[in-house]
């Protein structure tokens, strides 16, 4: 019960700020508008447009308005598109879901067996190929990746078309990257918790048995190093809305994050306040689920 109350107290209380640092945004959407469609910034239009979208009432009448609607599951209208906002994060949601998602569970996988594999023998192959990564990662951002993949299989080979808005290898070079980038870090954790395991008096004790190393670490240690790795991927499960952002642009795959970046440069308030607000209660919701499933792994592991 006090959980629940805490929840609904954080969840207010971030709406508030939400609704605040929206607002704080230097020119307002009416001002964009009326620079978009080429009409003069009289006060008169100012005026008129800020009485069609609401935006003339005190602060206080905005947000709880806005509240009122959002708590019947109706994020408003876009100021630019004049569409439903709901209807439009219905159909970008997906793109940006499928991106973060099945990169993350590709990483997972990746990293920990590549964080086996290197464990096994120090300066080997895949311990060398695991640092060599890390090092990749750190030294180039992922959004030259992009434009280097863009240019020369996009541009100067002309094997792919990138820009025909969510294709097939748009989304793939996506999903690309990121388990590169995400596969790095977590190969690191992975790898760590499998070294520290190997000195546990368990693992020593199969091994003076005549059990080899790769078999003992398989079957005996594989629960601790999963709760490290969904311990480090809590953050990473939390961002896999708007984790994608520079992909989704670089490829202009229209997800949700490509939608909040147009929506930023337009100040539609209501776009951007609906979207923190999925992003606050995906990561809530993620916040409690990864928290099950730490309790489960710890208790198995004992």
């Amino acid at each position: 019960m006090k959980y629940l109350i805490k929840s609904i107290l954080i969840f207010f209380i971030m709406s508030i700020l939400i609704f605040i640092v929206v607002r704080m945004i230097p020119i307002s959407p009416v001002e964009m508008l009326l620079e978009k469609y080429n009409l003069p910034l009289t006060e008169e239009n100012k005026l008129f447009l800020m009485k069609e979208y609401g935006l003339n009432k005190s602060l206080i009448s905005q947000y709880f308005l806005w509240m009122k609607e959002l708590f019947r599951g109706n994020f408003g209208y876009s100021f630019v598109s004049k569409l439903s906002i709901r209807d439009e994060l219905i159909r970008k949601l997906p793109y940006s879901l499928l991106i973060g998602m099945l990169s993350l569970i590709i990483s997972i996988f990746f990293s920990f067996f590549l964080g086996f594999l290197s464990s096994i023998k120090e300066n080997g192959f895949f311990d060398i190929f695991t640092r060599a990564l890390s090092v990749f990662t750190l030294s180039f951002p992922s959004f030259i990746i992009s434009i280097f993949i863009i240019y020369y299989l996009g541009v100067k080979l002309k094997i792919i078309s990138f820009f025909s808005g969510g294709n097939f290898w748009s989304i793939f070079f996506s999903i690309f990257i990121l388990v590169i980038y995400q596969s790095a870090n977590l190969t690191r954790i992975s790898k760590k918790a499998f070294t520290n395991l190997q000195k546990e008096t368990y693992v020593k004790f199969y091994l003076i048995r005549g059990y080899k190393l790769g078999y003992v670490l398989l079957r005996h240690c594989y629960k601790p190093v999963l709760y490290s790795i969904l311990s480090a991927s809590l953050v990473k499960f939390s961002t896999v809305i708007g984790g994608s952002v520079v992909v989704e642009f670089a490829f202009a795959i229209p997800g949700i994050s490509y939608f909040l970046i147009n929506s930023i440069v337009a100040r539609d308030y209501n776009v951007i306040q609906a979207y923190l607000v999925i992003l606050f209660v995906w990561m809530f919701s993620v916040h409690l689920i990864i928290d099950f499933l730490l309790i489960f792994l710890k208790e198995k592991s004992k």
